[in-house]
């Protein structure tokens, strides 16, 4: 009768996943000693791996993984179903996987992806600078490269890996200039995290367009907290009761815009003619979906963005750490902006 890969565990002194990680040689960090008897082991008992565990394993490789922070969040929504339908047109299964903002909770989700051994993770999510997640998540990373997976994220990370992204820099300095062009000169500032790199994006650009214009930054009509509609709501009030001055508002995300369009209306405030507003993330795809249908703002190709990932992951090319992507973003003009009277 042929060894076991349970009679390797007895003979080296290992659990069997230790075994199973060495003999399949999967990326996972094993300490050198312990491979070592778990390869003497092996030669010993002449252990021969059972093929159809490997053939499952492989079988395995066709799963994609998304990672996101809210699945009822339009912006992941439309990421999502890029990346199934791509799925299903090229025969693989997609997984999703929801954290609900829990960074803790993203974490387990790593763990199980590792062990699943998927053929591609994409992370839908940027990250927070600075963060001790960011470097967990680094390692977790490279360990997926490692055993062959490749992981595409669709915002910053805090670190090199192969990014299908908008230039969220020049979102935000396309959006500022746009309230310019039409003749704003004291335009505020609504964003989220203040430590989130998609957001320091947006940010950057904001400020480069009102350099570029010979327009003084004016910290004061600058609020941030979070990507939300209350958000938006609470930080446009506390510039209303601080009675900083300002024509336009550019908000970095839809959400927030809403929440600054609701708390106008409700202080007697007319949008456009009196406040003028410029949103984020466009909430229109390529099927109308739309959050606001009158808000003026910056069209995302999320659909795209998640189709683009899984064509990568299918193909033959080999992705660089270093890799970027940038896709292209669009200004649409409704009913919240309007010429300075």
């Amino acid at each position: 009768m042929s060894a076991q890969i349970t009679d390797v565990a007895k003979l080296a002194g290992v659990s069997i996943s230790t075994v199973s990680r060495v003999i399949s040689n999967n990326g996972y960090p094993v300490k050198p000693a312990v491979r070592e008897k778990v390869l003497a082991a092996a030669k010993e008992l002449n252990y021969v791996p059972n093929i159809s565990a490997k053939t499952l394993r492989q079988q395995k490789r066709n799963g994609i993984a998304l990672i996101v922070r809210s699945i009822s969040d339009p912006y992941f929504n439309n990421i999502e179903r890029g990346v199934t339908e791509a799925a299903f047109k090229n025969g693989l299964i997609a997984s999703v996987f929801t954290s609900m903002q829990d960074t803790e909770f993203e974490m387990k989700y790593y763990s199980v992806i590792l062990e699943q051994q998927y053929a591609g993770v994409i992370i839908g999510g940027g990250a927070y600078g600075g963060s001790k997640t960011n470097k967990r998540l680094k390692n977790i990373v490279r360990q997926l490269q490692n055993q062959g997976c490749k992981v595409i994220a669709l915002a910053p990370q805090g670190f090199d890996v192969p990014t299908i992204s908008v230039d969220n820099e020049d979102v935000g300095f396309k959006a500022t200039k746009q309230l310019i062009s039409l003749g704003h000169s004291q335009i505020a500032y609504i964003g989220g995290y203040p430590d989130h790199l998609v957001d320091v994006g947006r940010f950057n650009g904001y400020q480069k367009a009102l350099q570029e214009a010979g327009i003084d930054y004016n910290p004061l009509i600058v609020k941030m907290s979070e990507y939300s509609i209350q958000g938006g709501y609470d930080n446009c009030k506390a510039l209303l009761e601080q009675k900083g001055e300002f024509s336009a508002v550019y908000c970095s995300n839809d959400h927030i815009a809403y929440g600054v369009k609701q708390c106008l209306r409700d202080n007697g405030i007319r949008v456009p003619k009196d406040i003028s507003i410029m949103g984020t993330g466009g909430f229109y795809d390529d099927v109308g979906f739309f959050f606001d249908a009158n808000l003026s703002t910056i069209k995302f190709p999320f659909y795209s963005l998640g189709e683009r990932a899984v064509n990568m992951i299918v193909s033959d090319e080999k992705l660089e750490n270093d890799y970027k992507e940038i896709m292209a973003t669009e200004v649409i003009l409704k009913k919240t902006t309007a010429k300075k009277g």
